[in-house]
This record gives C-alpha cells, structure tokens and sequence, in this order.
C-alpha cells in the first residue's frame, strides 16, 4: 500500500527547466508541493542546455520555488527521437535510485519505468491521440501502459478530458483522478509596480502567452471599444508581442513583455481586472492539436488566488471552476460586446471586491498546489492495492 507521508518519489518530466513554457511551471510548483506534503522528491528532467533560458543562474528562484526536492539533469541527444531516449534513461535512473514510486508527466519515461517494475502515476493534460506526428507511437506507449501491473492510476485536469479518456479507455474506470491546475497562495506583502496610466481608469491585466487561441484576439479588439479602461499585456515571447503591436492601433494598451513567473505577482497586484480569454480552440503544437476542450489554465487559479476580479470566456472547460456572477464574469469567447459590458459593470468597486473575495475564498478551499498534492496521493492510497513495498 502507499502509506503517506513519506514516499521516496521521482518525478519523470520532459520539460525544459529552466524556460518560459506552463509545463515546466507546472512541474517545479507540483514537486514543491509533494516535498510539502511530506516526500522525499526527486526531480529529473532533460538536460537541453541549448533549449534552457539564458541567464538563469538558480533555478528553484527563477520559478519562485523551495529548494526543498533535488533536480537531476540526464543527458539529452541531438538526434531524433531524442525524447524517448531521454524517457528511457529518465526511468532507468528512475528503477536504480530505488523510488516507490514514479509520477510521470513525460508518456515514455512513465512507460519504461513501469517497464521496470517501478509503481507509476501518469498525468497528461490532452488526448493522447492528439499528440503531434507521433500520436500513433504514444497511443501504443499509452495503452501498454494502463494494462500493465505497475500503472498506479492516471491523472486528468478536468472532468471533460476524464470523459474523454474513459471513452476511448475504458479500462481505466475506478482509475482517474481529476486534479485541476493550482497555484502557490499569493504573496501579498510583493509591491505592486508601477503603471504608467492616469489615476482613476480602471486597469486591466492580461498575464499569459500570446499564441493562437489564447486570447489577444479579444484584448485586440476590446482594447479599441472600451476607451475608459488601460490594458497590460505581461508575457508571450517576442515575435508574437511585435505581432500584435503592428495589429492594435490602440493607445490604450501596454505590452509589458516576458517576465519570471515568481515576477508576475507585482504585475498582478497593480490591476484591477484580470483577463481570461481563452477561444474555443487553443493551438499547442505544429500539427494543430487542440487543448481548447481540455484546457485548465494555470493564469485562471493565479488570478483567484490574487482576490482579483476576473473576466473569463465562457466555455464548458472553464465552467468546471468558474460560476457566473458568483467568483467570475462569463461571456461568449466571441462576443466582443459582452465583454466591453462585462468591464463597464466592473466600475463598479463593490463588484469587483465580492466576485474577487469568492474566487480567493474558493481557491484557498481548493486549488492550491499543495492541496492538489494531497488530493493526488490520497485518491490513489489504496487503489488497486496502491504502491508496493
């Protein structure tokens, strides 16, 4: 059985650390968090010093973490298919330290360390069949994967891709835990920067990636229809801020470019509104895979945990965590004119404080990182006879 606290675990990941991506974000916030509850965490990730971000002297402040769990680096090949070799060496290195257990969020390093007898969690945040040019090879890995007798169960983000994973996998029922996206508890004694905006409009923060289907497309236009609010825009990676400064022909909208994740607090503080934009469909690779459906956005349970007041597109997804006029403004992800009502009723100081106070009190109840932990372990203590001694 897997008795907690305790648990010797490494934690298999594909992501590259340090960088800008959310699933690296991800990742060092989750082993933090398992550390917190009590295990003993190793994290091994790639070493693609080529692909890291340049001038990252620590990691562990970079991402504004505890140095509390140990990173390993394994060698990352050039050739192709490096990924799965990576994988293969990750959970080897996996089955020699002796752990009791692997979460993995990388499918070959969860496939051969259960290969090697090694007790896996698996979580995967998309469809497995929608994974890129090699989707069918990773829906081999996948399915090998479940019906082995070291996979521990595996994790999905939301109830939406758990319905999906239970109708193409049906053996998997008894044996997903649905464990949103979370957030570190927000440092509130962090100093707000400063806006260089006339006192008395109302601020609105935007704080995430730029690419297609994440939201610039409803900051675009909204920026040129609501004149008595400023807009900031904090994040997205270079080509794509100059993208949209050609585009917008607005004063009223500032790009305040890629800052560290353990920075975007003071950008936050400074705002009054926040923004949630996501588009039906959101792009996450070349081959135009699609998390739009499936999406639980770490900037949705940042924002919450700032007792800000936030405008979200009204999508199914999102619905999961957010209420209408109850923690969260909802509008049509397309309707432009909703939105710019949405900011218009958000003049309003006493709204602002009573949707922002809910979305903070249904966060501390729920989607801190360190709950999400918890939640994951305990939820697979004692299913199917847990992990082994």
């Amino acid at each position: 059985m897997l008795n907690l606290p305790g648990v010797k675990l490494a934690y298999l990941s594909s992501s590259i650390i340090p960088s800008r991506s959310a699933n690296s974000i991800h990742v060092m916030k989750m082993c933090q968090a398992l550390t917190e509850c009590g295990h003993e965490v190793t994290l091994f990730a790639p070493d693609a010093r080529k692909e890291v971000e340049a001038g990252v002297k620590d990691c562990y402040e970079y991402y504004g973490v505890k140095p509390f769990f140990i990173l390993r680096k394994i060698v990352w090949f050039k050739w192709l298919g490096r990924a799965y070799f990576s994988g293969i060496l990750i959970a080897v290195n996996a089955a020699l330290g002796s752990y009791r257990l692997a979460f993995a969020r990388c499918l070959p390093s969860a496939f051969f360390a259960a290969l090697l007898r090694v007790p896996v969690i698996f979580e995967y945040h998309q469809p497995v069949s929608d994974s890129g040019r090699l989707a069918k090879l990773n829906e081999f890995l996948f399915k090998r994967l479940i019906r082995h007798k070291s996979f521990v169960g595996f994790v999905a983000i939301t109830h939406a891709l758990k319905t999906h994973y239970l109708a193409r996998y049906p053996e998997l029922e008894g044996r997903i835990c649905v464990a949103p996206d979370g957030s570190d508890p927000f440092p509130f004694h962090c100093e707000a920067v400063t806006l260089s905006s006339p006192s008395g409009r109302l601020q609105v923060g935007y704080v995430g990636q730029l690419y297609s289907g994440k939201g610039m497309e409803v900051v675009s236009k909204l920026c040129h229809l609501a004149p008595f609010a400023d807009f900031h825009v904090v994040g997205g990676l270079q080509p794509d801020i100059e993208k949209w400064k050609t585009e917008i022909k607005a004063d009223n909208i500032a790009f305040h470019g890629y800052v560290p994740h353990a920075q975007a607090p003071g950008f936050i503080s400074a705002f009054d509104v926040l923004l949630l934009p996501n588009q039906n469909k959101v792009t996450w690779h070349k081959a135009g895979g699609d998390i739009g459906q499936w999406t639980s956005p770490l900037k949705m349970f940042e924002y919450m945990s700032a007792g800000k007041p936030i405008i979200s597109s009204d999508l199914p997804v999102l619905r999961e965590i957010l209420q209408d006029d109850v923690n969260a403004l909802l509008c049509p992800p397309e309707d432009i004119t909703a939105w710019v009502n949405a900011l218009k009723r958000l003049e309003d100081p006493s709204l602002r404080e009573r949707l922002g106070k809910r979305a903070l009190s249904d966060f501390i109840c729920n989607y801190t990182w360190k709950r999400r932990a918890q939640t994951i372990m305990e939820h697979f203590q004692d299913a199917h006879g847990g992990v082994r001694h």
